[in-house]
């Protein structure tokens, strides 16, 4: 679609909400003018759901403010990283590109998470068995660099599993969520897992359609093998027939 304004005008906007201390009009204002379902605006929601985590947690007493204040701080970089890599093809519409016969899926997640990857390698292992998909652990024991690796995989990667849990926020001992969000902002497609109970509802993971179905988090559920088999079998029919 043919932008309102001239780009460097919409990028200095971006850069006086951030000034100004208002994350949240930014990416709205970013939301409102991207494609829906684009790359960018996907970018835009990830970060969205930061903002939100940073400020659900503070509310709820999880993290001080000064914590707060931090988050809030990365939030806002990342909105300023999104806007200089604009681009005025960023603004049309472009159909993701085709699945692979055999689709990929990198699986992103923290690293204290990692029993929660293994319960879910377990089923995502008999569809690769069978040849019906390949995967990439971000945490290959193979891998040197496990950054540099992760951003190779995810340059042909189909999908992005994103085990959500408190710990994916963090920016330490890896920034994932960089990671991700850059992925995002080239077109990579993602899939939140609801693996962990925030403590709180964050309403972007809905927009990027997670899963387990019916906004159930793994973690609450009383059979986390049946959760896991759920979760495959939804990414099943993403597979090509």
């Amino acid at each position: 679609m043919p932008l309102p304004k001239p780009l460097s005008d919409i990028k200095n906007e971006l850069g006086d909400f951030v000034a100004a201390s208002e994350p949240q009009n930014a990416l709205k204002y970013l939301q409102d003018l991207l494609p829906n379902g684009s790359g960018k605006h996907t970018q835009a929601t990830l970060i969205q759901s930061k903002l939100s985590n940073a400020n659900q947690k503070y509310q709820t007493g999880q993290i001080k403010f000064d914590d707060q204040t931090v988050e809030i701080a990365q939030v806002a970089a990342a909105i300023l990283d999104m806007a200089n890599s604009l681009s005025e093809s960023d603004f049309d519409w472009t159909p993701a590109r085709p699945i692979a016969a055999i689709p990929k899926f990198v699986v992103i997640y923290n690293e204290l998470d990692k029993p929660h990857f293994e319960m879910l390698q377990r089923q995502l292992s008999v569809l690769k068995r069978f040849n019906k998909i390949r995967y990439y652990d971000v945490y290959d024991i193979e891998a040197v660099d496990l950054v540099k690796s992760a951003k190779e995989e995810i340059a042909d990667a189909d999908y992005l599993l994103v085990l959500i849990t408190p710990d994916l926020f963090n920016e330490k001992p890896i920034d994932w969520f960089a990671v991700v969000s850059h992925a995002l902002g080239e077109g990579r497609r993602m899939i939140p897992l609801r693996i962990k109970n925030l403590g709180f509802e964050i309403p972007e993971l809905e927009k990027l359609k997670s899963l387990p179905s019916m906004g159930n988090w793994v973690s609450d559920l009383p059979n986390k093998d049946s959760a896991y088999a759920e979760i495959v079998g939804e990414l099943r029919k993403l597979l090509p027939k």
